[in-house]
């Protein structure tokens, strides 16, 4: 069987999305956003997508690869989305796009290499994945786990906090730094190798705000008497499928309920217009975000590893 690996070309898109659509069952992913991503790519040395190609030419393979460089750390290379389809699990292919997005990684710089690999039903291959990377010398070093619910199944909204309000994040559209620094702020609190909101603004609007999968309308920002201290971001299809991709309350305002509020109120915000399932993920560490989650009803559906080697 003859396999190429080679850098994704826009014509590939309409073939691997269907790919990684099925491959990852409880993400978000359109294919407006996956050619989104491609376009930003050919100006971004830092992420790259590989595919496997087979010798009539169909895409069977799929991976992507981040290079983090952070002022004060040591450059680290996070390889993720690893998509192969049924007939080529298990016949080398995890292995070439693996050895690949290695070379890639290791040739920009990274000290450290990590990969994301799931169990079944987040990722479908993701045990097969899980012994290439111990086969190549990978170690588990943190999980997250993988929670969905049905919004139909949704408890009511508790009370709003004493002096709160809720935007809806499209109110911001004229300036939404204020939504960024509280992004940024929360997100050094995140547990997590991989976690955390762009540094600079400019990076953050462009990778953030206009993201094509993010849901501005059903994504909400918490003011207590008119301060901005929290919020709760979401991904969407813009059909059926809703995916938090942070929440977070700044310190000095935590354990008084605003997030799990936030979140509630997005939730059935999102509900209302249409969506019908919601996912998230947490690190097993997070235990406050993991019972506010299970508090809305979501359920852990299973367990995303990330796996780390040192290069050389």
């Amino acid at each position: 069987m003859t396999i190429q690996i080679r850098a994704l070309d826009r014509d590939d898109v309409p073939a691997a999305f269907p790919l990684v659509h099925a491959a990852f069952p409880s993400m978000v992913l359109t294919e407006e956003a996956m050619l989104w991503r491609h376009d930003r790519e050919r100006t971004d040395d830092d992420r790259t997508t590989l595919v496997a190609v087979d010798r009539s030419g169909a895409v069977v393979g799929l991976v992507r690869t981040r290079l983090r460089r952070r002022e004060g750390e040591e450059p680290s290379g996070i390889t993720y989305l690893m998509s192969v389809d049924p007939a080529h699990r298990g016949t080398g292919v995890e292995d070439r796009l693996l050895e690949a997005a290695e070379r890639g990684l290791v040739g920009a710089g990274a000290v450290t290499l990590r990969v994301a690999a799931a169990d079944e039903a987040i990722q479908h291959g993701g045990p097969q994945l899980r012994r290439v990377l111990e086969e190549h010398g990978y170690e588990q070093s943190e999980s997250d786990a993988i929670l969905g619910v049905d919004l139909a199944d949704l408890p009511d909204v508790p009370p709003a906090p004493p002096g709160s309000e809720l935007c809806a994040w499209a109110e911001y559209e004229g300036d939404p730094r204020t939504l960024y620094d509280i992004d940024r702020i929360t997100g050094e609190d995140e547990p997590g190798a991989v976690s955390g909101a762009p540094q600079r603004y400019e990076d953050w609007y462009e990778e953030i705000w206009r993201h094509p999968l993010s849901d501005l309308d059903v994504s909400q920002v918490l003011l207590l008497d008119g301060t901005p201290v929290a919020i709760s971001c979401y991904l969407s299809d813009g059909d059926t499928r809703l995916e938090s991709s942070m929440t977070g309350t700044l310190r000095e305002y935590r354990g008084r309920g605003l997030a799990g509020y936030a979140k509630a109120a997005a939730l059935h915000r999102a509900r209302d217009r249409g969506f019908t399932r919601a996912f998230t993920g947490n690190n097993l560490v997070n235990e406050p975000m993991l019972a506010i989650n299970r508090s809305l009803g979501y359920r852990t559906l299973g367990t995303e590893d990330l796996y780390v080697r040192p290069t050389g």
